[in-house]
């Protein structure tokens, strides 16, 4: 982990995008691999998700105990989905920036 000062809000801004991203993709993935694995190999994925999901609530930790001025916008950085309206300034600007960096995938 880098130290306290470099772990800036806009970082922060930025991993809760791309975990958005990864855990929509995970969450697609367990839909459709259900559909061609063995029940006990779903588990298997679906406990992974679960781990990914509790490094996403430390995640989630951190920034709050980092960056205690920032305010309730700031609850939805590493949760949400990316088909809906934004619910915040803060959450716009992480959806865009999962856009983006969905877009680098491609690039």
């Amino acid at each position: 982990m880098i130290n306290k000062k470099e772990r800036t809000i806009e970082l922060y801004k930025l991993v809760g995008a791309e975990m958005r991203l990864f855990r929509t993709l995970g969450g697609n993935l367990a839909i459709h691999m259900s559909q061609v694995l063995l029940s006990t190999d779903t588990d298997k994925f679906m406990r992974v998700l679960q781990k990914i999901d509790e490094v996403r609530s430390r995640a989630e930790d951190n920034m709050f105990h980092d960056h205690p001025e920032v305010s309730n916008d700031y609850l939805n950085v590493f949760y949400g989905d990316l088909k809906h309206e934004p619910r915040t300034p803060v959450d716009a600007e992480v959806m865009a920036k999962a856009k983006e960096a969905a877009d680098v995938l491609f690039k």
